[in-house]
């Protein structure tokens, strides 16, 4: 399984391990400095980007060179949850810090 894990606000790191017996790690980044989080459109936009990479992160390469390529979808979910739990984490952290 593939695990995500996030940096800073500004970037989110998905860092993911293939499910399969020759296991790797493999850390995209995800852009969020563009993004105000505290509304629907910016946490959509996050969702969607941390969706997508983790798509990318998550496939699984075919034993053949003419066999498709299969996403492990078990791994893309937990992803995205790490990864968007990280996020919200961070920014209630944030915010406490602004409010002290």
């Amino acid at each position: 399984m593939r695990t995500i894990l996030a940096s800073a606000a500004a970037v989110l790191a998905i860092v993911a391990s293939p499910a399969v017996a020759n296991t790797e790690t493999v850390e995209i980044r995800v852009s969020v400095a563009d993004l105000d989080l505290n509304t629907a459109a910016g946490r959509t936009a996050l969702e969607e980007r941390v969706a997508r990479e983790a798509r990318k992160a998550c496939k699984i390469e075919a034993a053949f060179d003419r066999a498709p390529e299969k996403t492990d979808w078990d791994c893309v979910e937990a992803a995205k949850s790490a990864a968007l739990a990280k996020v919200d984490r961070d920014q209630n952290t944030d915010v406490a810090m602004a409010a002290e």
